[in-house]
């Protein structure tokens, strides 16, 4: 991932500077968007969140499928093609995490205290939900079961999430917003994106399992990845996580404080990581305020 412990001071240390400049104002990256569908089950907070790249190329499709699509070919009948692609072809570059099991083994339930429990995967990019989608027809705009999580998979150039085509039905999403970086950070939004897939593609190497408790400090998931990803990048959110409308970033941060007796060295990482990004959105907010 690009956070480290010697990069974590590095970057607070330039929040305090960002801080004494009360004129210079926090940038929102238009090219990001920070996907959020939150859904409520009695008491419990579920859904998915996931982020995007908008890249100005997204569009555009080449040859090999464009005639899939005009003639009807399923997803099935691309895969056995075993086309590498090197166009996006409208999927945008996306990422989430996700169980790997469409309906969670209730076996899993309220295991070793966990809610509900799974195998994870980056952009649910797995063999039991691609089994779901092979009688579709290629399409971006459709709805799917699984997304891909490698470059030059057999549908495009790029990873995406699998929920990424809602962005052709935008009344689907809860809310879309786009994260800000601080004042005296430079990177490129070439940069950006580059730090932001490097989190990714390190996350789903580094786990593969997906857990829900309800915010608990324990669980990996969809928002753990966003919240981390975030944070990671020094993206901040002040619309959401600033203002305290983030249910489950304050609840999952209140947890790590509160176990932190219990914790082991990836939740103190964790535990750090969504400090930084609290501070992070909180300055960004303050800037934006000012």
């Amino acid at each position: 991932m690009c956070s480290t412990n010697t990069k974590l001071k590095t970057n607070m240390d330039q929040l305090s500077r960002a801080k004494t400049d009360d004129k210079l104002r926090a940038k929102k990256i238009d090219k990001l968007v920070i996907c959020r569908i939150p859904v409520s089950l009695l008491d419990f907070e579920v859904g998915h969140y996931w982020i995007e790249l908008i890249h100005d190329d997204e569009d555009k499709v080449e040859h090999a499928i464009a005639r899939a699509r005009v003639n009807g070919l399923t997803e099935a009948g691309m895969i056995d093609l075993n086309i590498k692609c090197s166009k996006p072809n409208g999927y945008r570059e996306s990422y989430g995490w996700f169980p790997s099991q469409l309906v969670v083994n209730p076996i899993n339930i309220f295991h070793d205290k966990l809610i509900v429990s799974n195998d994870g995967i980056l952009n649910g990019d797995h063999e039991n939900r691609i089994n779901k989608d092979k009688d579709k027809i290629i399409s971006p705009k459709d709805d799917r079961e699984a997304g891909r999580r490698t470059d030059n998979n057999e549908l495009s150039l790029r990873p995406f999430d699998s929920h990424q085509n809602l962005r052709f039905h935008p009344g689907r999403i809860t809310t879309t917003i786009s994260p800000y970086i601080l004042p005296d950070d430079k990177r490129t939004t070439k940069q950006i994106f580059s730090d932001i897939k490097e989190t990714a593609i390190k996350f789903g190497e580094n786990f593969n399992y997906w857990s829900w408790e309800n915010d608990s400090y324990r669980e990996t998931n969809c928002h753990t990845l966003l919240f981390i990803i975030l944070a990671s990048c020094n993206l901040a959110d002040p619309e959401f996580i600033g203002e305290n409308l983030d249910k489950h970033f304050t609840r999952y941060r209140k947890s790590l404080h509160r176990n932190i007796k219990k914790a082991t060295s990836q939740h103190i990482e964790r535990k750090e990581l969504m400090d930084k990004l609290f501070k992070l959105s909180m300055m960004a907010k303050t800037n934006n305020d000012n």
